[in-house]
Order: structure tokens, then sequence, then C-alpha cells
């Protein structure tokens, strides 16, 4: 206990300390959100890639089963009676990473954030000789797999 005439104890931190380095933390917070939010988005499209070639898997897949010809659109049954769905990992749609949705693949070009497409291409006698799948990431395509048709 401090009497009078003591002089004060000069331990501790003065008030301009504690202000830069709360302001050192503040910028550190700044730079690593960045960093943070950044490698989000990038995780997400690569997920939308990884997404578009297991259905390019399915399609081929379905072709090898249907004595090379390629599914007119998702709901088509091959001569086993699959559909690409059914051939994805575990039968199931697979998680749109935007939305957290179990919605793809879509028939059709990918047009949403997150999206994964499944388009076939016919030849002049309608006969269905490939496909396009295309992914859409945050910003607009981010993938385009075909089988050279």
């Amino acid at each position: 206990m401090r009497t009078c005439g003591e002089p004060m104890s000069t331990r501790g931190f003065t008030l301009i300390e504690l202000m830069i380095v709360v302001v050192i933390i503040g910028v550190l917070a700044a730079i690593v959100s960045g960093n943070y939010i950044r490698m989000q988005a990038n995780a997400k499209e690569a997920t939308v890639k990884s997404t578009c070639h297991t259905v390019q898997l399915a399609a081929e897949t379905w072709a090898l089963d249907n004595d090379g010809i390629y599914a007119a659109d998702l709901s088509d049954a091959s001569l086993t009676g699959e559909t690409i769905v059914d051939m994805l990992p575990h039968g199931v749609l697979m998680e749109n990473p935007f939305t957290r949705a179990m919605t793809e693949p879509v028939d059709g070009a990918a047009g949403a954030s997150g999206e994964t497409g499944y388009e076939p291409v016919a030849d002049f006698s309608g006969v269905i000789i490939g496909y396009v799948i295309t992914g859409h990431g945050k910003d607009g395509r981010v993938c385009r797999y075909s089988n050279g048709n």
C-alpha cells in the first residue's frame, strides 16, 4: 500500500502503447480475413470443377453401357436401366458448394453459381454423339468438359 509522499509505480502500459497494439492487431486481422475469404471462394470453384469431372465420368460410364451412345439428358435410362445421376457416387445428386443444396448436375448449360450442367451433342441425324459439361463459379464459367465432339 502506498503512503503519502511515496512515488507511484511506473509498471504497466501507457494508453498510446495499448492503442498501437490494437491498431497492429486490426491490420493483421484485415489481412487474414481477406485471404480467408479468397481461399473460400477458390475452394468452392475447385468443388465445381470436381463435380464437373465426376459428372463427366458418369456420362462416359453411361455411354459404355449404351454401346457408345450418350444420354440425351440426365433422366435418360441406359440399357441397364440407370441414369447418369444413378452413376454418380452413391447414386445421389451432388451438393452445390455455393447454396449447399443437393441439386447438381442440371440439364442444360450451367447458369447459376455452383451449377454443373449436362448438354447432349447430336449429329445431323439426331443421334447423341457426345456431351458438353459446364461448371459455373461465382462470376462465370470455371470449367467446360466434352468428349471431343
